[in-house]
């Protein structure tokens, strides 16, 4: 949501706004999740996951792209029962770096106080919202997994939150991506594009670019 759609609305201060932007975050993380899940293949062999620059490199390293066309919706009628588990676990994932993405926004800019009433806002509204979308059916189970991205974060210090020249290298997107597929429970080996016609740093990219933009001009307009 851009800064001028919300300021169109009533302003309460930074934890109505965190509110608003936690339902935003869902959406848009679910969105990158989907985008990422488009963009996987499955590797010929066991090994670690990897994520690839282009779709040709996928293929050249012996992997079989799932979807070779960009799709509005994920046919989720069409998938396995392993897909369906990965598309589940990037979702969790995804929501989980939209949260971080505006968690750390807030941080770049607001006053300590006036982050921490923004979090107070956009942790609740994410998570009730998540449930509302039938990805969890309890706020305690989607608190705990995000939770857990949110601590793979603090471990993986010195990483930024997204590479903007390589979207899914060395820095948060990547350390996600690679947690979901481990807890996805599938054996399958996967590997994922991050450019190209089903490329997530078509999504990835303008996520983190429009959510800092909109924290900092609302931050600038109410002097939070």
């Amino acid at each position: 949501m851009g800064l001028k759609d919300w300021i169109a609305g009533k302003v309460a201060g930074p934890q109505s706004y965190g509110d608003v932007m936690g339902r935003h975050a869902r959406e848009h993380g679910s969105a990158l999740g989907n985008m990422v899940f488009m963009s996987h293949g499955t590797g010929p062999n066991g090994g670690p996951t990897v994520i690839f620059d282009t779709p040709a490199d996928m293929e050249a390293a012996g992997f079989k792209r799932r979807f070779l066309e960009m799709w509005t919706e994920i046919p989720f009628a069409s998938l396995t029962k392993d897909e369906r588990l990965l598309s589940r676990s990037l979702q969790t994932a995804m929501v989980s770096f939209a949260f971080i993405v505006n968690s750390n926004g807030a941080l770049r800019n607001m006053r300590r106080e006036n982050t921490s009433k923004f979090r107070n806002g956009l942790g609740p509204s994410l998570l009730k919202s998540m449930v509302e979308c039938g990805l969890f059916d309890k706020i305690d189970t989607a608190q705990s997994d995000v939770l857990a991205y949110a601590n793979l974060v603090n471990s993986a210090a010195g990483s930024v939150v997204l590479n903007m020249e390589r979207p899914g290298s060395e820095d948060v997107l990547e350390h996600f991506i690679m947690r979901a597929v481990a807890v996805s429970g599938t054996e399958f080996r996967y590997g994922f594009t991050r450019s190209g016609v089903s490329g997530f740093d078509l999504v990835a990219v303008p996520l983190v670019e429009e959510t800092l933009k909109s924290i900092a001009g609302a931050t600038l307009q109410y002097k939070w």
